[in-house]
Parts: C-alpha cells; sequence; structure tokens
C-alpha cells in the first residue's frame, strides 16, 4: 500500500494545464448553466404555456366555444381585428383555444409522468433488486405489452374505455409503463452492486430500508429525465387521438384544433388554422425533449462521475 506522503522537493503536484478548448467549455458552462443556451429557452417556453394554461379562467381571452359572427366565415388572414392569431372555421378565437388546449396537454403529461413512475418505476425497482423468479414475473407482464404496437394498443384501449380525458390519460400510461419499468431495472441492476450498497448489507440494514434508501435516490433522477421524453411522446400521442377523432369533440386540444383545420386547408387554401396548433405542439414537444436530454446528460453516471 502507498504511504499518503509529500512528494520530494522539485516535482510539480499540480495538474498539467488546460487546453483552450476545454477553458472554452469551462466558460460557456458558467455563462449558461447546465441547461445551455437551448435549455433555457426550452424552459421560458414551457413555464409561459404553462402558466398561460393554467391562469386560463383569468386571462383576458375570448371565450374558445364563442363564435364571432363578424368575421367572414372563410377568413384566410391569421391577424383579425379583435383576434391576434385570427378565428378559425367556425369564428372560435384561435388564440383562446391554444391556451385552453394547452390545459389538455398538461393534464395528460402530468397524468401519464406521474401514472408511469409510480407503476413502471416500481415495476422496474422491485425486478432489477428481488431478481430471481420476481424478475421473471414481472418482466414478463411488461414484454406482453411490449408485443403490441404502441399506436395500435392505444386506440384499442381508448375504444375500449371511451373516448374520455381520462381514459386517454389512463391509455397512453398504460402504454408509457413498460418504458418506465426497462430504465427503473437497468438503473437499480447497476447500483444494486454499488459499494454503499454493500455496506448498507454488511450493516445489516434491511432489504427494506437498502431498497428505500439508497437505490429508490439514484433511481428516481434517471426516471424523472427520461420520464420529459416521455412527456413530449404523450403530448404527441393525445394530439394524434384526436386527430383521428378518438377524443371527446367537447375536449378543446391542439390535436383537434388540427383537425379541425383540415377543411379550410383542402377547400380553400386557409393554413392558419391548422399550421397555428401544429407549430405549438411542435415548439412545445420540441422544448420538452431539450429539457430531458439535458437533465439525462446531467444524471448520466459516467458523466457526473458517481
Amino acid at each position: 500500500m502507498t504511504d499518503l506522503v509529500s512528494p520530494p522537493d522539485g516535482i510539480a503536484t499540480n495538474p498539467p494545464p488546460a487546453s483552450p478548448a476545454s477553458d472554452k467549455k469551462i466558460k460557456t458552462a458558467k455563462k449558461t448553466g447546465a441547461l445551455g443556451i437551448g435549455g433555457w429557452i426550452a424552459s421560458i417556453w414551457l413555464i409561459t404555456l404553462t402558466a398561460a394554461a393554467v391562469f386560463a379562467p383569468w386571462l383576458p381571452l375570448d371565450d374558445p366555444a364563442k363564435t364571432d359572427f363578424s368575421v367572414p366565415k372563410n377568413n384566410s388572414s391569421p391577424f383579425t381585428a379583435g383576434h391576434l392569431l385570427g378565428t378559425d372555421n367556425n369564428g372560435y378565437d384561435i388564440l383562446a383555444r391554444i391556451v385552453w388546449g394547452g390545459r389538455v396537454s398538461l393534464v395528460v403529461a402530468a397524468g401519464v409522468l406521474i401514472i408511469g413512475m409510480l407503476v413502471g418505476g416500481t415495476i422496474g425497482l422491485l425486478a432489477g433488486f428481488f431478481r430471481g423468479k420476481s424478475e421473471t414475473l414481472l418482466m414478463a407482464s411488461v414484454d406482453v405489452f411490449l408485443a403490441f404496437p404502441a399506436l395500435i394498443l392505444l386506440i384499442a384501449i381508448v375504444a375500449f374505455l371511451g373516448a374520455d380525458l381520462l381514459n386517454v390519460v389512463l391509455g397512453i400510461s398504460l402504454v408509457s409503463i413498460p418504458a418506465f419499468a426497462r430504465i427503473s431495472r437497468a438503473t437499480t441492476l447497476t447500483y444494486a452492486q454499488r459499494e454503499f450498497v454493500l455496506a448498507a448489507r454488511a450493516a445489516g440494514a434491511s432489504q427494506k430500508r437498502i431498497l428505500v434508501r439508497e437505490i429508490l435516490p439514484n433511481v428516481i433522477l434517471p426516471l424523472l429525465a427520461f420520464g420529459l421524453l416521455v412527456v413530449g411522446i404523450a403530448i404527441v400521442a393525445e394530439g394524434s387521438l384526436a386527430f383521428l377523432g378518438l377524443t371527446s369533440t367537447e375536449t378543446i386540444s391542439w390535436g383537434g384544433m388540427i383537425n379541425g383545420g383540415k377543411k379550410p386547408l383542402q377547400q380553400d387554401n386557409i393554413a392558419h388554422t391548422a399550421m397555428i396548433p401544429a407549430v405549438t405542439m411542435f415548439l412545445t414537444v420540441l422544448a420538452v425533449n431539450v429539457l430531458g436530454d439535458r437533465f439525462r446528460a446531467a444524471f448520466d453516471v459516467k458523466d457526473s462521475m458517481l
């Protein structure tokens, strides 16, 4: 074993100077933080959209279900007097429906994230920790869901349960559970043989304590990072169901707005009624994916040198 003594005189103990490229990366990281410029822009977009959706009833917006008969039905301009983003084919204010549609996306995203992490994360955690027959049984149930095409399974679930927002959330959550379970299991397997877990076992800690106090905190962060990516997929999935007419017609959603904009686009070449909600969905999913990628890199075991 090497003695911990001071080095002889004349031997340099300082690390070699950093390269100009390393200095540039360090300066950029200090300026922009761990999120980077793209991450901050994505955060601002999501915070603004979330705040508008939450406080929609108190914002000075038009009634999203009220028709403005003063606007021509086939109005081709997205800039109409009294309507910042124009009106759709039914005379509804597009800006108001974008904001209220964001409430649906927010509910779907939160519901899928919570259910997916609780159910899928628990399945993967138990399978990766106890191994053996428990792992075989739990992961076999996950593989059953993976055997079905996700979109076909989602359509079947919603068609069977009914075109209700709660049923849409449950359907998308069931489809996302296998992915959460696999991420949770893989992360649990990584930490189950780490030194601090072995030390806890040697100290006589119970399996419950090791699972809750030692492994679970290390599994949650990768699940959250992956959950942001699933949120983007969930928003697209809900929009796809609404576009296909598999959600309630009384629910205002971005997918439903895109579906409603098909007829003006095909018959009168009016693009803004479908383009505005499509661009809003695109920017939202892009922002979620950017943040998910940033958090995945931040919580990666190797990158963070844990």
